[in-house]
């Protein structure tokens, strides 16, 4: 390059950067051919990196290059990182390093170093802004939407009271602990009054302390299996807790009040054998005038026993199991009545029968409680009247046993010759033999009107009692044949005249309509029979509405009845007491009226004229409604347009969703969770209903056992219920080992104490070796016996196992029963149990042996020969 170019160049650079005035003709050099531009005649490299698009001017100025001075005109970077709060005061080079301001990072922990370590990530905005890095509204405010929400007095409390360092300088924040014994284990473990460790209390404190102060604690006994009543309000913690046990204490009054029941001898309680059930007679308001409700006994007191002193009855002092029949107290009474004699008349000692509690004399024997209650005459009868044989048991009971004189005399009419029964009581009365009346409602046809006024002969002349027909026609067939008004016989009347006619006149009948399959109601009642009936048309006449009223159905307009295509059954609308006013029963169809509904008016619903077909889902009424609800926004939230499932007829608002109608019903503790609690993403359709997609957390944090280390599945529900997250309990039946035995009161760790839990063995000798190895009787290592423990032992102990021997060869049962006491006496060799012999029972003669099996094939006298051939014992 020549000098001439340089020159050029340094002073485009010059006048780009500082606005130099251009050079005069009397300066400005004179070139004779063009020469070509330098590129940095052309652009500038800027220090601060190709991005910044500002004018040098916006920061720097002619008079100096430093210090840059920053124009109101000049916008940081809006679209990366705008300045706000503290950062507007900040200098450039507090943030800016390097003049390459493209290399500048935009991340908080790039200035400011995070004193939690990365506990929280680097999204500092989340509790932190730029007018003041410590502002308490923003940390409070985020805290509430942690699994943890501050109420009360942790709503004031400081972030370090909680969040104190787990190492030096560095608070916890993460996988801190949301239990009250996370941050009051100390005031647990300090409280004395009572000792709250001591007693086995819950580390759930919120069961008697609130969020506001710890102390003025307060405990519903209420909650507790024994709720405090009368006295027991009163009474101190340390009344009944003065022995420091709180979980498992008896609630049996006598464990509180023993030396009272001992000390009481009116009656004595001990010796009378009370039992110390004390709330039968005593009460919780105070020990002393408790009476004794004898009524709660087999024994009620009535009468002359409800004065008497208790040492009336108890003077021997005995009360339980004492005697309660009349005679265990009454036997010289009973044995000295004589009036009648009670024991040569053999009455039974139930006293009670005829006496009274109220006083011995004065019995009064009800004969109503014998198979013959005195009635009428017999009333006035004395004792002797009719015992005066002294026979008062399986005495005859009949009329006639007494009054066949009077059967046989009598003769209108005469009893013997007519046939008539000896069972004087059909005609005769308890208070006088004559006069005898026959009570005709007794036979198979009972006297009425005019009928009554009848004699005997009028219609037994021909002297037939017995058998006689009873229907009407059989004696008024010629009235039938009269009658004309209306002809009786033309019309197809039946001959059952009473349908019509009553017993007091033929004249005058009257017909019940109601018999017929149409009764006569309202406006029908007071027709004339012609007015129906004028055709003279009786048997099969129409009884649709429509057969007479016709002309009323084409003439109605409000509504149209023939144009809507209403059916002619007329009764649906219309009663029978008039044609108007008519009422419709919406309840009949399909879409019966409830709630608002019953108020709208025909026209509301069925402006439109159609009453046949109508629509009956809300949505058909109600999309408007469904489309304008915003809380929460039905459409958007895909909600379906059953509106019922929320809504009732009464009014579109207050809603109510019945959330056991999906497919997560709430239950325990989910019932108080507000909708938002669990919506608050605006997910209503296809939200997992999974305890873990809520509860993940719980899960991770779970420690005894860890479930996470202990690959426990996710199902929750499997342990917890929908009350609280703790207590758990986990219902080992539901495993391929359920518990049983003494397995059930083990401890999770007895048997889990190595963390294994999944694809734990469940053989007996996974645990039980060392039983199994140690015992010696018999040696069961020895023996090889195999470690299917279960063949003899049981959950419920080791010791006392029982082996049956029977499937194998019958010991316990057939002939070898009760025929061994040992073992020992079969296995002689303890190492082997496979190994036994039959010789040692057995002893007879190998000679007598070989005789008596001659001819059979395989045998010989050896153990394992026999058994080859008696498997079960038997010949």
């Amino acid at each position: 390059m020549t000098r001439w170019h340089r020159l050029i160049a340094a002073l485009s650079v010059v006048t780009l950067l500082c606005g130099a005035p251009t050079l005069s003709a009397q300066t400005r050099p004179v070139i004779k051919k063009p020469i070509a531009a330098s590129p940095a005649a052309s652009s500038i490299s800027s220090p601060h990196g190709t991005d910044l698009r500002e004018p040098c001017a916006s920061c720097h100025t002619a008079n100096s290059w430093k210090p840059a001075q920053i124009a109101p005109t000049f916008r940081h970077a809006e679209r990366t990182f705008p300045l706000s709060g503290a950062h507007e005061r900040a200098t450039c080079t507090s943030c800016h390093k390097q003049l390459d301001f493209k290399q500048t990072p935009t991340t908080c922990a790039t200035c400011h170093t995070d004193p939690h370590k990365g506990e929280f990530g680097a999204t500092c905005v989340r509790c932190h802004n730029t007018r003041s890095f410590v502002d308490r509204g923003t940390a409070v405010r985020t805290h509430q939407g942690t699994r943890f929400p501050l109420r009360g007095a942790h709503a004031i409390a400081t972030c370090e009271s909680c969040h104190g360092p787990s190492r030096p300088g560095q608070p916890q924040f993460q996988a801190r602990g949301t239990t009250c014994a996370s941050c009051h284990l100390a005031t647990y473990q300090a409280t004395k009054s009572p000792n709250h460790e001591a007693a086995g209390f819950p580390k759930e404190c919120t069961s008697c302390h609130s969020i506001t102060t710890w102390t003025s604690a307060t405990f519903d006994h209420a909650t507790t299996r024994f709720p405090l009543t009368g006295g027991h309000k009163a009474v101190t913690c340390q009344g009944c807790h003065s022995d420091g046990v709180y979980r498992g204490k008896p609630m049996a009054c006598v464990s509180c009040h023993q030396a009272k029941f001992d000390a009481t001898t009116t009656p004595h309680h001990g010796p009378a054998k009370f039992g110390t059930a004390c709330a039968s007679c005593h009460t919780t308001q105070q020990w002393r005038g408790a009476p004794f409700n004898h009524n709660t006994t087999r024994f009620p007191l009535t009468g002359k026993h409800t004065p008497a002193a208790c040492l009336a009855c108890h003077s021997d002092r005995v009360y339980a199991g004492k005697p309660s029949t009349c005679v265990a107290c009454h036997q010289k009474e009973f044995d000295g009545t004589r009036t009648p004699a009670h024991a040569a008349a053999g009455f039974p000692t139930t006293c009670e029968s005829c006496h009274t509690t109220t006083a011995w004399p004065g019995a009064r024997f009800d004969h109503a409680t014998t198979r013959f209650p005195l009635t009428g005459g017999h009333g006035a009868v004395s004792c002797q009247g009719c015992h005066g044989d002294g026979v008062y048991r399986g005495k005859p009971t009949t009329c006639v046993s007494c009054h066949q004189a009077k059967f046989n005399a009598t003769t209108t009419p005469n009893h013997r010759t007519a046939g008539i029964p000896t069972t004087c009581e059909g005609c005769h009365s308890v208070n006088a033999w004559l006069p005898g009346t026959f009570d005709h409602a007794n036979t198979r046809f009972p006297l009425t009107g005019g009928h009554r006024a009848a004699s005997c002969l009028a219609c037994h002349s021909d002297g037939l009692y017995r058998g006689k027909p009873t229907t009407c026609v059989s004696c008024h067939q010629a009235k039938f044949d009269a009658t004309t008004n209306p002809h009786h016989a033309p019309a197809q009347f039946g001959a059952a005249c009473e349908s019509c006619h009553t017993t007091q006149q033929w004249q005058g009948a009257s017909y019940d309509h109601n018999k017929t399959r149409f009764p006569l109601l309202g406006r029908h009642i007071s027709a004339t029979c012609l007015a129906c009936h004028n055709d003279r048309v009786y048997a099969g006449k129409p009884s649709i509405c429509a057969s007479c009223h016709q002309r009323e159905y084409d003439g109605a307009k409000l509504p149209d009845h023939r144009a809507s295509g209403f059916p002619n059954t007329c009764e649906s609308c219309h009663s029978v007491n008039a044609w108007t006013p008519a009422t419709f029963d919406h309840n009949a169809t399909r879409f019966p009226l409830a709630g608002g509904h019953r108020a709208v008016s025909c026209q509301g619903c069925h402006a439109d004229n159609v009453f046949r077909g109508k629509p009956t889902d809300c949505a058909s009424c109600h999309q408007t409604k469904f489309n304008s609800t915003t809380r929460p926004d039905h459409r958007a939230s895909g909600f379906p347009n059953t509106c019922e499932s929320c809504h009732s007829v009464n009014a579109w608002t207050p809603a109510t969703f019945d959330h056991n109608a999906t497919r997560f019903p709430l239950a325990g503790g989910h019932r108080a969770v507000s909708c938002q609690g669990c919506h608050a993403d605006n997910v209503f359709r296809g939200k997992p209903t999974t305890c873990v997609s809520c509860h993940q957390a719980k899960f991770d944090a779970s420690s005894r056992p860890n479930h996470r280390a202990s690959a426990f599945p996710t199902t929750c529900e499997s342990c917890h219920s929908v009350n609280a997250w703790t207590p758990a309990s986990f219902n080992h039946s539901t495993t391929r080992f359920p518990l049983t035995g003494a397995h059930i009161a083990q401890t999770c760790l007895a048997c889990h104490n190595d963390g294994v839990y999944r694809g734990k063995p469940t053989v007996c000798s996974a645990c039980h070796t060392t039983d199994y190895n140690t015992t010696t009787n018999p040696n069961h290592r020895t023996a090889m016996f195999p470690t299917t423990c279960e063949s003899c032992h049981t959950t419920t102990r080791w010791l006392g196992a029982t082996f049956n021997h029977d499937p194998w060869f019958p010991i316990y049962s057939g002939k070898h029963r009760q025929k061994w006491t040992s073992c020992t006496q079969c296995h002689t060799n303890n190492a082997n149990y496979k190994e036994f012999t039959c010789l040692s029972c057995h002893e007879h003669r190998q000679s007598e042996m070989d005789s008596k099996h001659r001819g059979r094939s395989g045998y010989r006298y050896e153990s394992i020969a026999c058994y080859s051939c008696h498997p079960r014992g038997s010949a």
